[in-house]
């Protein structure tokens, strides 16, 4: 997840922020200018913790709009220490924005 470059770092913010609309149409995450994926990962636990704590509803719609799997949301909300949930939600988004934003990659270049 390390191995990214600035492009792909903002591409990876542009996909997060479109799946974090709220009812009025403006993104909980803006499209801002991270240059580390770890300063913006740090962001969207921020983001992520006020969802829990404030509007579990809007975190869930955008969790199923992100196709985050549910059996590694269940396993996350099972388990017995939910301090780290923020931070693994975070992991969880990142990860399948990377792979959506890879498998765009694959199918412009045309080897899907």
């Amino acid at each position: 997840m390390n191995n990214l470059n600035n492009d792909d770092i903002k591409s990876l913010q542009k996909f997060v922020a479109k799946d974090f609309i709220k009812d009025d149409d403006t993104s909980l995450i803006p499209n801002s200018d991270f240059e580390k994926l770890e300063e913006f990962k740090k962001y969207l636990i921020e983001r992520l913790t006020d969802m829990l704590d404030n509007n579990f509803n809007l975190l869930v719609n955008t969790l199923y709009r992100i196709d985050i799997s549910e059996q590694k949301l269940a396993e996350l909300f099972g388990a017995k220490n939910i301090e780290n949930i923020p931070e693994k939600l975070a992991d969880l988004i990142i990860e399948r924005q990377i792979q959506k934003i890879q498998l765009r990659k694959k199918y412009r270049e045309g080897n899907l």
